[in-house]
């Protein structure tokens, strides 16, 4: 600001040097040292609103015009001072901004030119503009610290209902939501991406102890008649034969519980990376006919026929234990879900460097709404019909994870009431 207005003063001195400096250089004849009615602008007449002070002299330093406005003369030439370089000086207790200059014509110096501004008004206003900042400065300081607290209170209330509405939520009330700012702004997205975690979290919740409901039923189920079985073999003698049935029954159950252990097992290392990664190489169909022989007993129970006239073999370098446990899953996945004396067939194709791996039932097959969450952990088809049919929803979660570490993928199309269709694709080297 101080600058501003000493830029002001500086201009109009330089302004003033080269007007007077302009017309004796360029007047034909010198009668003046002055433009005519030149005293009778009101910078050179008046004091009271921004003065200009004028002092012209001769060649010999001797006082030929002055401004009106310059009662005394105390402008006189300062021979330390630069030719039109504004300098300071004081004239009776005032401030004066001066700058001087010689007057030539026709080449030769004719007088010197000095011009002088008072800085009396400058600072006046300087001082008046200083208290007035003095006092509205601390009134906007306490203004806007109000309105500072007024918008942000109105700002962060809705961060106030996100923090009591997630104080509110717990394992038994997960229905609550965030309620939805109007703007959509940055705490909207924050909003939305929170009610989103908690869907997702009541799902996994839900999902959660809907297992822990099923594997409690599943273990029981297995364990009261494994406890059963034990109880009656004990309660009196029996032939060999009598002993061998029981104890092949019982060791059924603990093949069940074995296996249900065994998934969770598998299950819990393909989500902590834990599984030790070893390539081999191997045929395909070597796997696929071993994974059935594994199954036949099943497939016997059932009679169920396999039809692979259309699996061709083909070597691959992969990690073997993960592709026979892919195989097993989906195999096992398909006898549930088949009639008796159903069909299952198992072909190949091989196209534009990949293998297709593709198992057809024709099983109870699957709605547009189960196919969506078919590889969902703990997903089980509803159908009354298989209600008795044991399983817990893993096998194919557990195949999707396992294609994704041997960088093979799994696609399903199905159904419902015809059969299932699931397609296993591998790229080959």
């Amino acid at each position: 600001m101080n600058f501003g207005i000493n830029k002001t003063m500086y201009e109009t001195l330089e302004e003033e040097i080269n007007s007077h400096v302009d017309y004796v250089l360029h007047e034909p004849t010198l009668k003046n040292f002055v433009q005519p009615r030149e005293w009778e602008e009101v910078e050179h007449t008046d004091l009271s609103l921004n003065p200009v002070f004028i002092a012209i002299y001769d060649i010999n330093f001797k006082l030929v015009e002055n401004s009106p406005n310059l009662i005394q003369n105390k402008l006189e030439w300062n021979k330390n001072q630069a030719e039109q370089t504004p300098f300071y000086a004081n004239y009776n207790s005032i401030q004066m901004l001066l700058s001087q200059a010689k007057l030539v014509h026709h080449g030769e110096v004719v007088g010197y030119l000095v011009v002088g501004i008072s800085t009396k008004h400058n600072q006046l206003a300087l001082d008046y503009l200083q208290k007035a900042l003095l006092l509205i400065f601390p009134i906007s300081l306490i203004i806007i610290f109000l309105l500072a607290r007024f918008i942000a209170a109105k700002s962060i209330k809705p961060v106030f209902n996100v923090i009591h509405t997630a104080q509110a939520i717990s394992e038994n009330n997960l229905s609550e939501r965030i309620i939805l700012p109007k703007n959509k702004d940055e705490l909207y997205q924050l909003s939305t991406t929170i009610n989103s975690l908690l869907d997702r979290l009541e799902f996994q919740i839900i999902k959660a102890k809907q297992f822990s409901s099923d594997a409690s039923h599943e273990l029981r189920t297995p364990l009261a008649v494994i406890k059963g079985t034990l109880e009656i073999l004990i309660r009196r003698e029996r032939t060999t034969e009598e002993y061998n049935e029981k104890i092949n029954y019982t060791l059924k159950q603990v093949n069940r519980l074995y296996n249900l252990v065994e998934q969770f097992l598998l299950l819990s290392r393909v989500e902590n990376n834990s599984l030790q990664l070893t390539s081999s190489d191997f045929d395909i169909k070597n796997e696929v006919l071993s994974s059935i022989d594994r199954f036949q007993i099943l497939l016997d129970e059932k009679q169920i026929e396999v039809n692979t006239t259309e699996l061709s073999s083909q070597s691959l370098s992969n990690y073997k234990e993960f592709i026979e446990i892919i195989i097993d899953n989906i195999l096992s996945n398909s006898i549930k879900y088949v009639h008796l004396k159903g069909e299952i067939t198992i072909s190949s194709v091989t196209e534009n460097n990949l293998y297709h791996l593709i198992f057809e039932d024709n099983g109870i097959g699957m709605s547009e709404d189960d196919l969506k969450f078919v590889q969902d952990r703990y997903f089980r088809i509803q159908d009354e019909s298989m209600l008795n049919v044991s399983g817990y929803g893993l096998g194919l979660n557990i195949a999707t994870k396992l294609a994704q570490l041997t960088n093979a993928k799994i696609n399903i199309t199905s159904t419902q009431g015809k059969g299932t269709k699931i397609v296993l694709t591998f790229i080959l080297k």
